[in-house]
């Protein structure tokens, strides 16, 4: 039977062919007697005569018919009529996921475009069908965006003994199989949740984990080839992202997430910093054995509606936000509850966000709260003037929302490890956090250091004592330079000998202000050796190998990273590429080799 627009297909007219992939065509079409418009999924002519693939088409029917999900695509019936083949299911005239991918989305479009599909296939997966071929051309959309998973044309009931495939022979799509699917092993749940994480990856980044010349390279990859950095991932969110995404890629099925939904909740933003034993911060370690206080947000907007915005953006972060339209009722509010973080907007009648964040660093009581300011205004000496007054970080308007939770839990994190610690311990990091703000340049620098050490030292394995060491010693490791002068410090040019003499005593300045803590033990070799070098061509004691403390090595290539990709008085940031040649080429020299290949592993660009 001939099949082309405007024929019939039982009770159905052909009105437009919609869309053909390599087993079928599908056509819009209308069913007169009940006013309603359909898809017909058709078998080609070429393959009528062909029981495999007539089989698989009898496949699909049956997997989906017995599926009842608003996020599943809905078959109303199956037919044969002569030679011909097809399923008739429900029309969706949005498009496909496809028609976005190709460039990064944003996170919270992401979520919202996968969460309903995770919902879907954990539903698919606990009726025992397995989809088999994930990817963005099988989500369709309607027309106000809601994703709908459709072609199960290779979908399967786990667990039986009959298989459709051929024996050698893979079915799938190569840029999105799973490893056990690329090597035709048997299939489970994990799958279809790693075709998932295969598509998050390609939303967030614009580009699948793996690309190659031809399908057979491709397959290849995904059996033996590492997860690709997310080099596309920017801000305070990329690392944590970054795990999520090499969790859902895990070689090992049993390594990924138990469900689909586990993997598209580990993405959100109230998922990070994540809470399990290795990613426990000393805050939330410490924590744990003090009775539970709900930490206080402080808004501080002339605009109501600014207000309410960052107000029900931070509706998923466990925080209390109370809220103040002026620098007066903001004090007064201070004074009433010393908040644990302040948003801080600039331009307000009266009292400004300058003046205002500079009154509340001069009370004692606030010292350590930190203070991000937003603000529409986008310019270098703005930017500057905030971090004078006394700023921890500061944020542009249009404030984008992801970000904006990110930051906040970021800054409530480290206001717990400062609650968490006592009196002289207090004036040590409140000190380490005045070296940096004496220099825009070096703004969250140590921050950084401190996450970026942490990271480095899951990756290599080390347990939570050390970890707790490393984010602690990478916020306190410059310590010793308020005992330098500013006119070095902020030097815009080469240090000449003595110079350098000076500046290389912060070390010993640092080990000094630590040594008196109680908890520092640990610490003090972060502050005093982080700037030897393997060689032995370092200071202050020119230690060699694996004589430096290994915490001191972590923190080294951390700080050196971090140093390089950043501006300073002295020159320009350098590119990632430029920074990571750097350290390789100072491996086994200025730093410790393995340390090093650990540290930018995930960092460099697929080939």
């Amino acid at each position: 039977m001939s099949v082309r627009v405007g024929s019939s297909v039982g009770a159905y007219r052909l009105t437009e062919r919609i869309g053909r992939g390599g087993m079928a065509a599908v056509y819009r079409a209308y069913h007169p007697a009940l006013d309603r418009y359909v898809a017909i999924k058709v078998l080609p002519d070429l393959f009528s005569d062909d029981e495999a693939h007539r089989e698989r088409f009898r496949q699909e029917a049956r997997s989906v018919a017995r599926l009842k999900h608003p996020n599943i695509l809905e078959v109303f019936d199956f037919g044969q009529e002569d030679d011909l083949t097809y399923i008739v299911m429900e029309l969706v005239e949005g498009g496909t996921l496809a028609d976005k991918v190709g460039s990064p989305i944003g996170l919270e479009q992401v979520i919202q475009l996968l969460e309903p599909l995770a919902s879907a296939l954990d539903y698919a997966h606990s009726h025992g069908v397995l989809h088999r071929d994930i990817k963005p051309s099988n989500v369709l959309l309607h027309k106000d965006g809601t994703p709908v998973l459709g072609d199960f044309g290779l979908a399967r009931m786990f667990g039986s003994l009959k298989r459709i495939t051929a024996i050698g022979t893979v079915m799938g799509t190569p840029e999105y199989m799973s490893p056990e699917q690329a090597a035709d092993e048997p299939l489970g749940p994990a799958s279809d949740q790693y075709s998932l994480g295969v598509v998050a990856y390609e939303m967030l980044t614009g580009r699948v984990p793996f690309q190659a010349e031809t399908p057979a390279a491709v397959l290849l990859s995904h059996v033996t080839r590492p997860v690709p950095p997310t080099h596309e991932l920017k801000g305070e969110l990329s690392a944590h992202l970054g795990d999520a995404l090499r969790r859902a890629l895990a070689k090992k099925p049993d390594e990924r997430y138990p469900t689909a939904t586990e993997f598209i909740t580990a993405l959100k933003p109230a998922a990070w910093p994540g809470r399990t034993a290795e990613m426990t911060a000393v805050a939330v370690v410490k924590s744990a054995s003090r009775s539970h206080r709900e930490p206080v947000v402080l808004v501080v907007d002339d605009g109501e509606a600014n207000r309410e915005l960052i107000e029900a953006c931070l509706a998923g972060v466990e925080c209390q936000v109370r809220t103040a339209e002026d620098g007066l009722r903001a004090l007064r509010s201070i004074e009433a509850v010393v908040p644990d973080l302040i948003l801080l907007d600039v331009q307000m009648p009266g009292m400004d966000g300058y003046e205002l964040c500079q009154r509340i660093k001069a009370n004692p009581k606030c010292r350590l709260v930190p203070i991000v300011m937003i603000t529409g205004l986008a310019r270098t000496e703005d930017r500057v003037r905030a971090l004078e007054a006394g700023a921890d970080d500061y944020m542009s308007k249009p404030v984008d929302r992801v970000e904006l939770v990110a930051r906040v839990r970021s800054a409530l994190r480290l206001k717990r490890v400062y609650d968490s610690l006592d009196s002289a311990e207090r004036v040590i990091f409140s000190l380490a956090a005045a070296v940096e703000a004496k220099d825009p340049y070096t703004e969250a620098h140590t921050k950084r250091v401190a996450e970026s050490a942490r990271r480095l030292g899951i990756r290599l394995g080390l347990d939570a004592s050390d970890l707790e060491a490393l984010y602690r010693g990478g916020l306190i490791h410059d310590i010793g330079k308020i005992g330098v002068p500013d006119s070095i410090l902020l030097k815009a040019g080469p240090l000449t000998n003595e110079e350098s003499r000076i500046m290389q005593s912060h070390t010993t300045i640092g080990e000094g202000i630590v040594a008196p803590l109680h908890s520092g033990e640990d610490l003090l070799p972060i502050v005093r050796h982080h700037h030897e070098h393997f060689d032995g061509g370092g200071y202050p004691d020119g230690l060699i190998g694996d004589a430096i403390p290994l915490l001191a090595r972590i923190v080294a290539v951390c700080d050196a990273y971090d140093a390089m990709v950043n501006d300073r008085p002295y020159r320009e940031r350098r590119s990632d590429d430029e920074a990571i040649s750097i350290l390789t080429g100072g491996a086994g020299r200025q730093w410790d080799p393995q340390v090093v290949q650990i540290f930018v592993e995930p960092l460099r660009p697929t080939t």
